[in-house]
């Protein structure tokens, strides 16, 4: 099932308060990514139903993007909220304590790339070959609004979950 990025967010800050550390909005954006790229790869559906889009400093969600962009590069200090038109009052949006795949994914995603910079993450969305160099690519000039494709990006993250497995089997 794809969720609200703003619970995957919030999944993403709980884990870095968790560990005692803060997370940046250009950070939570790759974490956000990565976890979405490496869910199509996995689990074979996508993370979250939100567009993903090519801009200058990598792939970006823009409703986190809106969400966080008063922290500036500063650390995050709140948590993603949505309004419930029931109750007309501001709620966080969770993933569901069931969903243990989506939960594994993203628990594995933040060791591996948890203790890394924003800008790091970000380099690393710009290597040649990424969904966001491909999709900057076939945009030619225009940077605003280029969307990247579920399919782009779970074909990406298939090649190097392939990869992995191929490296992973010749050191046995």
């Amino acid at each position: 099932m794809a969720y609200d990025a703003k619970a995957v967010a919030n999944y993403f800050l709980d884990l870095a308060k968790k560990d005692g550390t803060s997370i940046t909005p250009m950070k939570l954006q790759k974490l956000i990514f990565f976890a979405h790229g490496w869910h199509l790869a996995l689990a074979g559906e996508p993370l979250i139903a939100d567009q993903v889009e090519a801009w200058q400093f990598g792939p970006v969600v823009p409703t986190i993007y809106h969400e966080f962009k008063h922290e500036r590069s500063g650390a995050i200090t709140c948590k993603a909220t949505e309004l419930d038109l029931e109750s007309f009052k501001l709620v966080e949006l969770l993933v569901p304590e069931g969903d243990l795949t989506a939960r594994k994914i993203m628990d594995r995603i933040w060791q591996i790339y948890g203790a890394l910079s924003a800008k790091r993450l970000s380099d690393l969305t710009h290597l040649p070959g990424t969904p966001w160099d491909s999709a900057i690519k076939a945009a030619g000039e225009s940077l605003r609004n280029v969307p990247i494709l579920d399919a782009e990006i779970d074909k990406y993250f298939t090649e190097q979950l392939k990869i992995n497995r191929e490296a992973h089997e010749q050191k046995n």
